[in-house]
């Protein structure tokens, strides 16, 4: 299993491209018709293990959802300790974006932005722009300084604009040499 443990907006739809051409089994956001999100925080809630029912799945690029106060679950920023600790076999990439360039997207995509401050208020303390940035840059570090003791682990940051595929080295990707730039060329990024 590559599980992602970053942000939407940070190349998700990307790796979902590069997997899928690469012939994993690999699901971006929603599995079955329903939010991936929401299935990981059922599991939780029902104490079965986060991936429960994704046992067929080899990658999950997205994981959260934030669309109304009934569906806004972000797992890889909540749970990717147990997550870790439930997969130790699977590999991790923190898909990184400069914080300042996703508060943007975040901000034109269906204003993202807005829909994490309300439905999950208690992620962000600081709803200003510097408060989003501080958030992202927060959760980079505590992902990496999580992931720094654990010496088995298989941990990959990969930043989406300055990283090419030789740091997936260590990923079969099926003759795969270029990172798909999946959304670039929409009018929200």
């Amino acid at each position: 299993m590559i599980l992602l443990l970053g942000f939407p907006k940070s190349g998700t739809s990307s790796f979902q491209t590069l997997f899928s051409n690469a012939g994993y089994n690999s699901c971006h956001w929603n599995f079955k018709n329903k939010y991936i999100g929401m299935l990981i925080k059922e599991n939780k809630q029902n104490n079965k293990p986060l991936l429960t029912g994704f046992e067929k799945i080899n990658v999950i690029t997205q994981m959260d959802v934030c669309i109304n106060k009934n569906n806004a679950y972000w797992p890889q920023l909540i749970d990717y300790k147990q997550l870790y600790y439930e997969n130790t076999n699977a590999i991790f990439i923190l898909n990184k974006r400069n914080p300042e360039e996703l508060l943007i997207s975040f901000k034109k995509w269906n204003d993202l932005i807005g829909r994490l401050h309300k439905y999950n208020p208690e992620l962000i303390n600081d709803k200003t722009d510097k408060g989003f940035i501080d958030f992202v840059n927060k959760h980079y570090n505590d992902v990496e300084t999580f992931f720094a003791d654990k010496p088995n682990a298989k941990f990959i940051t990969y930043d989406i604009n300055n990283d090419d595929l030789t740091k997936l080295k260590k990923i079969y990707l099926k003759g795969q040499t270029i990172f798909p730039k999946s959304n670039v060329n929409q009018n929200i990024k």
